[in-house]
This record gives structure tokens, sequence and C-alpha cells, in this order.
């Protein structure tokens, strides 16, 4: 028995200058947003909002997931909360233009960030300290 009929987790973990991340595309605003719909919609006692470090799709972000479907959604924007909640949380219809539920792309994604970050880190380390 889950507490909550539905878990959404955003991203909202920063990355150094230069790095794609969430927070850049709008994750903070859309957290707000998303609560304000949750309330406006009655749905507040039954949904649970929380924020996530790095799913690793940072550059399709800000990246939202929705439990307990493990509905992938991506670049999602404030004004797309109002149907998130109503389409989704309230209806159970996912929104299809803003699913992303191609696993190999999904993964291959990752990997190309993940690589992307771990050499703009080992590149800061490699510079000299003036």
């Amino acid at each position: 028995m889950e507490p909550f009929r539905h878990h959404i987790f955003v991203c909202t973990q920063e990355k150094p200058a230069g790095v794609p991340c969430c927070p850049a595309g709008g994750a903070g605003g859309l957290l707000g947003v998303l609560e304000r719909e949750l309330i406006s919609q009655g749905l507040d006692n039954e949904a649970q909002v929380s924020t996530c470090g790095c799913l690793g799709l940072c550059d399709d972000g800000p990246i939202m997931i929705v439990y307990p479907e493990g509905i992938w959604y991506r670049k999602v924007k404030e004004e797309d909360a109002a149907e998130v909640v109503s389409s989704h949380l309230r209806s159970g219809k996912v929104v299809a233009r803003l699913e992303w539920k191609d696993g190999p792309a999904m993964k291959a994604a990752s990997i190309e960030h993940r690589d992307h970050y771990r050499a703009s880190l080992k590149a800061r380390q490699d510079q000299p300290v003036s």
C-alpha cells in the first residue's frame, strides 16, 4: 500500500557552469507551479512531490518521473504542470508529448551526458592554478 496515489520526482541537481542541468532548464519554477496545481486541482493530499539528484538526462531536462507507473517526462515546462496534473494525476492519461519511453535512447543520452560531464571535470582538474 502506498501512502500517496502518486509520487513525483523532479531533478534539481545543479551542475558546474557549461554543463546542462535541470535547474538551468527551469526545474525550480516547475516545482512551485506543480505544487500550486496540485492544490488548485484538489490533489495535494493524493500526490507527493520530491526533488531528486541527477537522473542522467540533463540535456532533456527538466526531467520528471511519476510513480507508481514509472513514467518519465522530459523537457517539462511550468506551463505543462496543469496538464500533467489534470491528465495524468487526475485522469490516468499520460501526457504523450512529454513522455520519454525509448529506453535505448535514454540510456545512450545518459551515457553521453555522463561522459561529457566527466570530461569537463577532468579538464578543470588538469588546468594549472594561477
